[in-house]
C-alpha cells in the first residue's frame, strides 16, 4: 500500500479546472499532484532514484481519494499587469536576433576551420554578437526609445490582461491519495517522501503544501470506475509525456497536462452497519444542475412539474431502448420494483431566510443503479449538452405558457448551498421532509369526522410512512410526527401543493395524500433520502435536522441552521 497525504497550508486550494476556467478543481487530481512532483524533481537535477520511483508511481490503477466538503470561493475578474512589458520593440528584438543568429553560424565556422582555435577573425564575431545583444542604447539615447513602449512600463500604462483565479475553502484542509493495491519497496517509498517533502505548492504558486507518505490512510471518500465525476489521473508514460510536452512550451508557450480520465463517485458514508450511518437504497450519486438566477422562480409546489419536465429532457436524448433504470419501467409498462434515477428538484430550505424557491435539480442515480441505466443517463446529458454547445444555447426547460428554466451542470465545488449533495447527505437521528410524502396508501379523512375516525386516519397514515421507511431499506423509525405544515423553514404546506395523480395497478388514477413528516431513528441514518409514491418525482425529499428532545414541538424545527 502507499498513502500520500497533503496538507494545504493556507487553509485553501487555488487551482482552476481542467475544462473550466471560472471553475476551482476539487478534489485534488492525481495527475496535478504527480506533475507537481515530476516538476520538484526536474529542479533538482533529475536525480534517478527519483526517476524509477516516479515511473511505478505513474503506472499504478487510480487511487482512492479522501477529501473533505469544500466551498468555492465566488469567482470574479481580475486584470493582471502583464509580466514582460517591453520598452524595446518587438519588431527591433527581432532584427537584432536575426543578426544575432547569423554572427553565430559565422562564429562556429570559423571555429571548425581553425579546429577549435579562437582566431582574430572569431573574435570579431563573438564581439558583434555581444553587441547585438546590447541594447541599451535605446533605453539611454534620447529619442531612440518608443514612447508608447516606455508609457507601459509606468503604473498607469501597463497593459492588462483578465484572470481568475478559482479557489476552494475544504472542511478539513488536506488531501489524501490511496493505492491499496500498490506494492511500494523502502527503496520506492523512501524515493517518494523525500521527493514530497520538497514539494511546496500544489496548483498556483499561492496554493502552498506539505506533502508526505503516510502508513495509516483515512477512510477514502472518492472511489475510481464509480461515479460520475471525470478525474484527471496518470498511465504509464506519463513522466516522459510531460518531458516531451516541456520541451514544446519550455514552461513559456501555452501548455495542456497529458492525462487518463478516470470516472469517480463519492464513497457511501461507512454503509449499513455498526460503525457507520444506515442508507437507503435511494443513496448514490447526484448530477447536479443549477438554475440561472433569472430561474429561480419557481415555488416548491411546483416541484413534480420541474421534475417531469427533467425527466423529458433526459429521456429526449436517451437512445431507445431506454434501460429499466432510467425509465422506471419494465418493458411491458409496469412499474420496476428496483430502485431507479429520480428527479429530485432542490427547494431553498432550513435557513433564516428561506423561501421554498427552487434553486436547481439534482439525477439521482442510486448506487444499485445498473451500469446500463448510468451509462444511458450520461449519455444523454452529453448528447444534450454538445447540442446546446452547437446551436450556442443553454440546456432549458420549457413549461409552455409558464415560461422555461435555464439551467447549468455543476461539476466539482458548488457555490449555492442548497445544491451542494453533503448537504442532504448529512448524517442524523431526526430528518424532516423538504417536501410533503406522498402516502402509498390513503389513511382516510385527517380532519373531518369524529375524533376516534380521525385519531385512526392519522394512526393509518403515521403506519404509511413507516413502511415507505421499510420499503427503502431502513428501520422503523422510533418516533413519527406529521402534519400538514412544514417542520422546516421555508418549506411550503401541502395545501399549497395540487393534486398528485398515479396510474394504480387496476389502471386508474389515484390521489396521493400528502404530508409532511418528521422522522426519528434510533441510529443515525445518511442520506440522500427521498420516501413515499413520489420519491422519484422529488416528493418525500427529507432532510436532516440536529437531533431534538422528545418534549421539543415541531416549531422548534423551523429555526434553520444558518443563513444561505
Amino acid at each position: 500500500m502507499l498513502a500520500i497525504e497533503v496538507n494545504f497550508l493556507t487553509g485553501r486550494y487555488v487551482a482552476t479546472a481542467h475544462n473550466d476556467r471560472e471553475r476551482s478543481e476539487w478534489p485534488p487530481e492525481p495527475a496535478r499532484l504527480f506533475s507537481a512532483m515530476v516538476a520538484t524533481w526536474a529542479e533538482a537535477g533529475e536525480d534517478s532514484v527519483e526517476r524509477e520511483a516516479l515511473e511505478w508511481l505513474e503506472a499504478l490503477a487510480p487511487p482512492l481519494l479522501t477529501v473533505s466538503a469544500a466551498a468555492p470561493r465566488k469567482v470574479v475578474s481580475h486584470f493582471v499587469p502583464v509580466n514582460d512589458p517591453r520598452i524595446v520593440s518587438g519588431s527591433y528584438y527581432k532584427r537584432r536576433a536575426e543578426r544575432m543568429d547569423a554572427f553565430e553560424d559565422q562564429f562556429e565556422d570559423e571555429l571548425v576551420r581553425s579546429g577549435g582555435e579562437l582566431t582574430k577573425k572569431a573574435e570579431g564575431f563573438r564581439t558583434k554578437m555581444a553587441k547585438e545583444a546590447d541594447v541599451i542604447d535605446q533605453v539611454v539615447k534620447v529619442g531612440k526609445t518608443p514612447v508608447a513602449a516606455a508609457l507601459e512600463l509606468l503604473p498607469d500604462g501597463r497593459v492588462k490582461q483578465e484572470r481568475q483565479f478559482p479557489s476552494v475553502t475544504p472542511e478539513a484542509p488536506r488531501a489524501t491519495f490511496t493505492w491499496h493495491d500498490a506494492d511500494a519497496s523502502g527503496t520506492v517509498t523512501a524515493a517518494l517522501d523525500g521527493l514530497l517533502a520538497r514539494v511546496t505548492r500544489l496548483g498556483h504558486s499561492t496554493s502552498l503544501v506539505s506533502c508526505r507518505v503516510v502508513d495509516v490512510p483515512p477512510e477514502p471518500s472518492h472511489m475510481p470506475d464509480a461515479g460520475v465525476d471525470t478525474i484527471r489521473c496518470t498511465a504509464a508514460g506519463q513522466l516522459r509525456a510531460l518531458e516531451q510536452r516541456f520541451a514544446g512550451h519550455q514552461a513559456v508557450k501555452p501548455r495542456a497536462l497529458p492525462f487518463a480520465a478516470v470516472r469517480y463517485g463519492e464513497v457511501a458514508s461507512g454503509g449499513n452497519g455498526p460503525e457507520g450511518p444506515l442508507l437507503s437504497n435511494t443513496a448514490g450519486d447526484w448530477i447536479v444542475f443549477e438554475f440561472s438566477v433569472a430561474s429561480r422562480r419557481m415555488p416548491a409546489h411546483r416541484i413534480v412539474d420541474v421534475a417531469k419536465a427533467m425527466r423529458n429532457a433526459i429521456m429526449r436524448w436517451a437512445d431507445d431502448p431506454i434501460p429499466e433504470g432510467l425509465s422506471g419501467h419494465r418493458p411491458d409498462g409496469a412499474p420496476t420494483p428496483d430502485p431507479h434515477v429520480a428527479f429530485v428538484p432542490l427547494p431553498y430550505v432550513g435557513y433564516e431566510h428561506s423561501d421554498g424557491r427552487l434553486m436547481g435539480i439534482a439525477l439521482s442515480l442510486p448506487t444499485s443503479l445498473t451500469d446500463e441505466a448510468r451509462s444511458a443517463v450520461l449519455r444523454a446529458i452529453g448528447l444534450w449538452e454538445r447540442h446546446c454547445q452547437q446551436t450556442e444555447t443553454m440546456p432549458k426547460l420549457v413549461f409552455g405558457r409558464a415560461g422555461e428554466l435555464e439551467l447549468t451542470r455543476r461539476i466539482g465545488p458548488i457555490g449555492v448551498v442548497t445544491l451542494r449533495p453533503d448537504l442532504w447527505r448529512r448524517p442524523s437521528t431526526q430528518w424532516v421532509t423538504a417536501t410533503p410524502i406522498a402516502l402509498p396508501t390513503h389513511p382516510g379523512r385527517l380532519s373531518k369526522g369524529t375524533a376516534a375516525s380521525k385519531a385512526r386516519a392519522w394512526a393509518k397514515a403515521e403506519a404509511a410512512v413507516v413502511r415507505a421507511c421499510e420499503h427503502v431499506g431502513l428501520p422503523q423509525p422510533s418516533r413519527v410526527v406529521l402534519s400538514i405544515g412544514p417542520f422546516i423553514r421555508g418549506a411550503r404546506p401541502t395545501a399549497q401543493y395540487g393534486p398528485f395523480r398515479q396510474r394504480g395497478r387496476d389502471g386508474n388514477f389515484i390521489d396521493r395524500r400528502l404530508l409532511h413528516a418528521a422522522l426519528t431513528f434510533e441510529a443515525p441514518v445518511a442520506g440522500p433520502l427521498m420516501l413515499g409514491a413520489g420519491r422519484f418525482l422529488g416528493l418525500g425529499l427529507m432532510r436532516s435536522v440536529p437531533p431534538l428532545d422528545a418534549d421539543n414541538s415541531s416549531a422548534a424545527m423551523k429555526g434553520g441552521d444558518g443563513d444561505e
